[in-house]
């Protein structure tokens, strides 16, 4: 009898483990949008940004693959998140006008009394320098890198500017040679405006690093 029971209790943990694995592989299928929300709320911010990236294959919506680069560029993961910003940037000009679009959306997101909390394209942009920094092994990739961000910054810089979050990962990386690269091509540009307090900033950290 004891030997029954005990068969009988192995059996429904048995079918109750299945169908629990089968249900969260539908889930997980059907909806990864609830996947994500679920694992971010368990701390799982990792496999929460690659349920987000499923999510945008099924949708299309920005804003998943959005959260799916930043999420993988602040844990490390800079292939995956270089791969995932170059489909967000826009590989054509109806892709850049809609990322320009999705920005711009957010920014319209102010705080109390009509201040923006950042510029959301400058925000994503230096994430994906501070990326591609990590990513470039030759001279001509480190310089695309040093390009990509002075191109995506404006003539009035500010803190959130990609050059200068660039800037910051080359000295924090304590990469003199880069930030050497980095401060020629700034200088060679003449694109900023040379009283800009972060500006100055930005070159006088650059050269106290080179």
């Amino acid at each position: 009898m004891k030997k029954l029971v005990l068969k009988t209790a192995l059996i429904t943990l048995g079918v109750t483990i299945i169908l629990t694995i089968s249900l969260f592989g539908i889930v997980s299928f059907c909806a990864p949008a609830s996947m994500m929300r679920f694992c971010e709320s368990l701390g799982l911010d990792n496999i929460s940004g690659d349920y987000a990236y499923q999510e945008y294959q099924n949708s299309k919506q920005l804003s998943y693959l959005a959260h799916a680069f930043e999420v993988a560029a602040d844990h490390g993961n800079y292939t995956k998140a270089d791969e995932r910003f170059e489909e967000l940037y826009g590989e054509d000009d109806a892709g850049r006008q809609e990322f320009v679009a999705y920005c711009t959306a957010q920014n319209a997101a102010e705080l109390p009394g009509g201040v923006p909390q950042y510029d959301y394209r400058s925000y994503l942009c230096g994430l994906a320098s501070r990326v591609k920094f990590h990513l470039a092994l030759t001279d001509d990739e480190r310089s695309a890198v040093c390009a990509f961000a002075i191109e995506e910054s404006p003539a009035e810089l500010s803190a959130e500017s990609p050059v200068i979050t660039l800037a910051i990962e080359a000295i924090d990386a304590e990469d003199a040679e880069f930030c050497r690269l980095l401060l020629l091509q700034v200088r060679a540009e003449g694109k900023f405006n040379a009283e800009n307090e972060h500006y100055l900033d930005l070159i006088k950290f650059l050269e106290e690093a080179v």
